[in-house]
């Protein structure tokens, strides 16, 4: 049996499997993909602390290697379910077979909600982006849209914004979802916004060149020269493993946790994007620390 189980190798969850490791404690990692998760998709990490720049794949590799001095990991495995055998004995069943363990650790991460405008698939990574705080600093002086109405498209115009990025909002209503104080900022910091509209197409040669908006409302087209697209209508968490095993989820499909990053089971706890909050490589490591720190003093 193992001391913990942790599903998903992404930063949170390498993370955990290190902090184990090193506690003497027996962890296996368990991934459906390649480790590393959605980390490995970002062009250049540059808020890392230690890494000035660095391809997310890089940085990935560098987790993995260092997690598998501590650790078992199995990739391209597909847990199926978790099932509660009796106290402190929890069965996690793949694809490829059961596994047991003491505690289990949820890292399943989430997906950026997208658009299926053509372009989007082709130029992501290549000028549209998922995360401002990621890769804002390449857009600097540059003209950008960002497509959303919702508290996230708000706030990220505002940090573009901020750090002297041209952008401006594309919202398919007439009206924002986000706060209406964030509404305020938005207007008091002259952030143009194209109401009613949608993104129709993205164009290109080796990287995003120009947009072309559709009005709802009048069908008008409108093209635009802009250097990057950012996309925040959403995110969606991959919560099915939590939600089939009846762990409490918030409204918004995200796993509850108290501090220690516990479900609402006892010895089933929850790290990373999963459980919402700000999405970035570094607080989903440090969660991943303080889960296997509180599970390694329940098993002393």
């Amino acid at each position: 049996m193992h001391d913990i189980i942790i599903i998903g190798a992404g930063p949170a969850g390498l993370t955990a499997g290190i902090y184990a490791g090193r506690a003497g404690l027996d962890a296996l990692i368990i991934d459906q993909g390649k480790s590393g998760g959605t980390a490995n998709t970002a062009p250049l990490v540059e808020n890392y602390p230690g890494f000035e720049k660095i391809p997310g794949s890089d940085l990935m590799v560098n987790f993995t290697e260092q997690a598998k001095q501590y650790c078992s990991i199995e990739e391209l495995s597909v847990v199926q379910k978790i099932v509660k055998k009796s106290d402190n004995e929890y069965e996690v069943v793949t694809h490829k077979g059961s596994v047991v363990s003491k505690y289990v650790i949820l890292a399943t991460g989430c997906e950026h909600k997208t658009l299926d405008a053509p372009g989007v698939f082709e130029f992501t990574g290549r000028g549209v982006s998922y995360c401002a705080v990621c890769d804002g600093n390449f857009f600097v002086d540059q003209e950008v849209i960002i497509v959303g109405g919702g508290n996230s498209a708000a706030t990220e115009a505002l940090y573009l914004n901020r750090i002297g990025v041209k952008c401006s909002i594309v919202h398919r209503r007439d009206k924002l979802r986000c706060d209406v104080k964030l509404q305020e900022d938005l207007k008091k910091n002259g952030v143009k916004i194209f109401w009613d509209s949608e993104l129709k197409e993205i164009k290109g040669d080796m990287r995003v060149e120009e947009v072309v908006l559709i009005n709802k409302k009048t069908s008008e087209e409108t093209t635009l020269k802009v250097s990057g697209v950012f996309i925040a209508v959403g995110n969606i968490p991959n919560n099915k493993l939590a939600l089939d095993y009846g762990i409490k989820c918030n409204e918004y499909g995200y796993i509850e946790t108290d501090k220690n990053m516990k479900t609402s089971d006892d010895g089933i706890y929850a790290i990373g994007d999963l459980t919402g909050g700000i999405k970035q490589i570094v607080v989903a490591a440090s969660q991943g620390a303080i889960a296997s720190e509180k599970i390694q003093y329940l098993l002393i």
